[in-house]
């Protein structure tokens, strides 16, 4: 069976990588993008199964990536988790965009799996 890939959008490398090698414990294939720019052609060129987006990232923040993501008709159908330190209104505007979740940081990898788990790409073990 085809590992499931999962696509992280994170600005700060120490908590991209820290999910990246989370993931990739349990058995999943993860990209890692530092930049909404790098992230739109990583989504391109790997093909993943699931994005999770950081909100707050300089230039292009998490919002413009989603945004980018959806209007793309080959990214569009691509579940995103957004993650962010702030919630409120934030999470609400992430949803309505079309984010299938929207997680906080300090990430609890435990329930970050559990969302995974939890997604049409993810019925079966990776």
């Amino acid at each position: 069976m085809k590992r499931r890939k999962i696509l992280i959008i994170d600005d700060e490398f120490p908590a991209g990588y820290l999910i990246k090698i989370n993931l990739e414990a349990e058995g999943y294939e993860a990209v890692l993008a530092l930049s909404g720019e790098e992230a739109l052609e990583k989504a391109r060129t790997s093909a993943p199964d699931l994005i999770t987006l950081d909100v707050l990232m300089p230039e292009m923040d998490g919002f413009a990536v989603l945004e980018a993501l959806k209007r793309d008709e080959a990214l569009n159908s691509i579940p995103v988790m957004m993650i962010s330190v702030i919630n409120g209104i934030r999470k609400k505007r992430g949803i309505q965009m079309g984010a299938v979740d929207y997680l906080f940081k300090p990430i609890d990898f435990d329930n970050l799996l559990d969302k995974i788990r939890g997604l049409e790409m993810d019925k079966s073990p990776p």
